[in-house]
């Protein structure tokens, strides 16, 4: 399955919705700081240089974000496990 095209997300005004963290079949902890834009949810971490983007699983109008949230973390336990080919919804970059 091809990748689909990534693309920096603008998160100049996102809005902060903590961590995501969860421990894949490994063993290995991983750690998310999750931004909300108005069309993304957009995972990453933080450094000296600021906000490094992973990823983002696109949002449309109306939807909930806590249920956006919960598929998130299926999508990113679904691909430390299996590989990014069984994720069905976040779009992320080489960096994964």
């Amino acid at each position: 399955m091809k990748k689909p095209e990534w693309t920096v997300s603008d998160v100049e005004n996102a809005r902060y919705l903590g961590v995501l963290e969860f421990k894949d079949d490994k063993g290995e902890w991983n750690h998310f700081e999750v931004l909300a834009t108005p069309t993304r949810i957009v995972f990453g971490g933080s450094c000296n240089v600021g906000f490094i983007e992973s990823g983002y699983l696109p949002m449309e109008e109306g939807d909930d974000l806590d249920e956006m949230l919960s598929e998130l973390l299926e999508d990113l336990k679904t691909y430390y496990s299996d590989g990014y080919e069984y994720t069905t919804m976040i779009i992320c970059n080489e960096r994964m």
